[in-house]
C-alpha cells in the first residue's frame, strides 16, 4: 500500500530558505515541509535530531511548534509540524508583521511584552536551543481575545560540532541567554521606522 501524501499547489502556505510548507490535507492542524534546494537537507537532519533529543527529555512544548515524525509525499520526504492557529481558526501572523506596523505594535504593546518574557522563560525552563531567533520565525498566536503566545516555528537545534549545550544547563542557559540578547538587538534595528520597538524592548528586560 502507498502511503504517500498527495500535496497540490493549493496546499501551499510559504517557504523558507531551504523548505516549503504546506498544509497537510487530511489535518488542519498539522503541516508538512518539504525540502526544496541543495542547501536543505543538512539543516533539516540538524533539526529533526534536536527535535528527537527534546521530545526524548519530554520538555513542554510552550515555546515551539510540536513535530509528528517524518512522512513520503509527491514532492519528497516531508516533515509533520504542528500547524499554528489563532482561536479563530486562521493561521497565526509572524511577530515581524507586529513589530513592522506601529499600529499592530501599539494594539498588542502590553501581549508582546508579556508574550516575550513568556517566550525567554520557556526557552530558559527547556533549554531550547536555537540557531538565531528572527521574528520572522516566531508566530504570534492569539489563543483568545485577550490571550497570547510567541510559538518558534524554525531555525532549532545547535550547529556547534560538541553540542554541549544540548546536555548540561549551564552552557544552554548561556547560549540561549546569548542568542535573546542578538535577537533583542536585531527587532530594533530591523524596526527603526517603529518609535515604540526601543521602548518594547526595554520593557521586556524589565
Amino acid at each position: 500500500m502507498d502511503n504517500t501524501i498527495l500535496l497540490s499547489k493549493d496546499d501551499y502556505i510559504g517557504k523558507g530558505l531551504h523548505r516549503k510548507c504546506y498544509h497537510h490535507p487530511i489535518d488542519p492542524n498539522k503541516c508538512i515541509k518539504v525540502n526544496y534546494n541543495d542547501g536543505a537537507e543538512e539543516e533539516t537532519n540538524r533539526e529533526i535530531a534536536y527535535y528527537k533529543h527534546i521530545i526524548r527529555r519530554n520538555i513542554a512544548f510552550d515555546a515551539l511548534a510540536k513535530y509528528y515524525g517524518p512522512v513520503s509525499t509527491n514532492y519528497g520526504k516531508g516533515h509533520v509540524f504542528e500547524l499554528i492557529r489563532d482561536y479563530n481558526g486562521e493561521i497565526a501572523i509572524p511577530l515581524e508583521k507586529y513589530l513592522a506596523d506601529n499600529k499592530l505594535t501599539k494594539q498588542y504593546y502590553d501581549d508582546l511584552v508579556v508574550s516575550l518574557k513568556s517566550l525567554k522563560s520557556a526557552l530558559l525552563k527547556d533549554r531550547i536551543i536555537t540557531m538565531t531567533i528572527k521574528s520572522k520565525n516566531i508566530l504570534f498566536q492569539h489563543l483568545s481575545a485577550d490571550k497570547s503566545r510567541l510559538i518558534i516555528i524554525d531555525n532549532i537545534g545547535n550547529s556547534t560540532l560538541i553540542p554541549i549545550a544540548n546536555y548540561i544547563s549551564f552552557f544552554a542557559k548561556a547560549k540561549i541567554e546569548r542568542t535573546w540578547q542578538r535577537f533583542l538587538t536585531s527587532i530594533i534595528k530591523e524596526n527603526d521606522h517603529n518609535k515604540l520597538i526601543t521602548r518594547l524592548v526595554e520593557d521586556v528586560k524589565q
